[in-house]
């Protein structure tokens, strides 16, 4: 029988747990994110760390999903230091892209859109979705895609607002 594996995400584990279901704990993993203090605190005594794992995810309608999240980058923007932005926000992936238009920080309308020379920003192929899903943010896709840019500082800000490198993963259901 392989061993358990005890994953704590936060708080405390129950150390009865393994005695409780008749099994053995042989060892534990944390899912803190990239860094955090225990980290820095257990340093040499932790035998591995495994970097994130970064979905393979296609979006068939990009628009309908952007407008299906559309709340969460509401909230975001009316968190941030774009509070009430109004404005047009033009992505181009090179053969197609995506516009999105706000107005006082409510977003107006999400559409597919032919790029022109007007664009606030560019992505290489499905580069983008590596942001909208929090895998990597706008300097780390330019870092591995130069072909990767924005216009000004306002589309680079928005985009690290509306679509923030953040922690994820994803747990079956059983």
């Amino acid at each position: 029988m392989p061993p358990q594996v005890w994953r704590v995400t936060c708080g405390s584990v129950d150390r009865n747990t393994p005695q409780r279901d008749g099994k053995t704990s042989t060892m534990f993993g944390f899912m803190l994110g990239l860094s955090h203090p225990a980290y820095e605190a257990l340093t040499d005594s932790v035998p591995s760390v495994r970097e994130p794992y970064a979905w393979y995810i296609r979006v068939p309608d990009l628009p309908a999903f952007i407008r299906h999240i559309k709340p969460a980058l509401e909230k975001r923007l009316a968190e941030s230091i774009a509070v009430g932005y109004s404005g047009t926000l033009s992505l181009s992936f090179y053969r197609d892209g995506l516009r999105m238009v706000f107005d006082k920080g409510q977003l107006q309308s999400v559409e597919s859109w032919k790029p022109r020379d007007e664009e606030s920003a560019a992505f290489p192929g499905v580069t983008f979705l590596q942001m909208v899903f929090g895998h990597r943010n706008l300097d780390e896709i330019h870092y591995a895609f130069p072909d990767c840019y924005w216009e000004n500082n306002l589309a680079y800000r928005l985009l690290n607002i509306l679509f923030p490198k953040k922690l994820s993963d994803v747990f079956p259901i059983s």
